[in-house]
């Protein structure tokens, strides 16, 4: 409920004519410049970074989503699917999918990278919470004690920057030491401002080597505290209906697992949405 860049009024177009109506007037990618991000010809973007303050990592976006490439650790390739089906959430109109929004990711050693619980959002979470906008959170995870961060935005199956829906899935990779931890933040779209995430301490990406396979059960959906909410799927301040982007009643909260926040609503189990799995590159 902020004032936001202008660069966050941009609209994504959705892929397919289902799910672009469900999500009209509510995506978007940007929200200000940073001078180490270029664009690129492909229309994907290059951030630089670095590992533990000193070694270089590249991170570039392209048309099947993020590429890191570091000059040490493991490389890991990180899925986020939606699975979720015409039936997962009920509303008073029928029951309905949950498309999941761009969104932003960091590797890091310290917890609280991207939010910590009870406290206010950022702005960055607040644009993907409520909008579905990842350029903003993306440049608060770049650089400083971070070690790699960005957007991912392109559906591993099309050629744009766009939600995704059941099935489709966005597909990153970062490269990290071990003792390294991920997060990330995606929007549950039919919301005025939840997202799932993993807790503020991240998901760690060694465990007496590195991590493979699923690590939804590290997922949990949080509410952003920063606008009131209305029935899933059916508020008309939420991103598939909402006249445009930042509206909706102002909360003035704090960042919450949903589990906690007395709304009255019900919501899907996690694991009927998103599924998260990570598959190092082994050498």
């Amino acid at each position: 409920m902020t004032d936001t860049p202008t660069s966050r009024r941009r609209l994504l177009q959705a892929s397919g004519g289902l799910l672009a109506a469900a999500t009209a007037g509510c995506l978007g990618l940007g929200g200000g410049s940073d001078p180490t991000t270029t664009d690129d010809t492909d229309g994907g973007m290059t951030t630089t970074g670095s590992m533990d303050g000193g070694m270089d990592e590249t991170t570039t976006g392209s048309m099947d989503g993020t590429t890191t490439e570091g000059s040490m650790g493991t490389t890991f390739t990180v899925r986020i699917e939606n699975v979720s089906t015409g039936s997962t959430l009920q509303t008073m109109d029928g029951s309905v999918a949950v498309p999941l929004s761009p969104g932003a990711f960091v590797v890091h050693s310290e917890p609280g990278a991207l939010f910590t619980a009870g406290e206010p959002a950022s702005e960055g979470l607040e644009a993907v919470a409520e909008d579905g906008t990842p350029g903003t959170l993306a440049e608060e995870v770049s650089g400083g004690m971070t070690m790699a961060g960005g957007a991912f935005d392109t559906p591993a199956s099309a050629s744009a920057p766009g939600p995704i829906g059941p099935g489709d899935a966005y597909e990153f990779a970062v490269s990290a030491p071990e003792g390294a931890r991920l997060s990330f933040a995606t929007m549950f779209i039919q919301s005025n401002d939840l997202f799932y995430a993993p807790s503020p301490e991240g998901i760690p990406l060694y465990d007496d080597g590195p991590v493979g396979g699923s690590v939804t059960d590290g997922v949990a959906l949080w509410d952003a505290g920063t606008e009131a909410n209305e029935p899933p799927g059916e508020g008309p301040n939420q991103a598939p209906r909402q006249s445009g982007p930042d509206t909706g009643e102002e909360e003035m909260g704090t960042v919450r697992r949903v589990g906690e926040v007395d709304d009255g609503f019900d919501y899907p189990d996690v694991a009927e949405v998103i599924e998260v799995t990570v598959s190092p590159e082994m050498g």
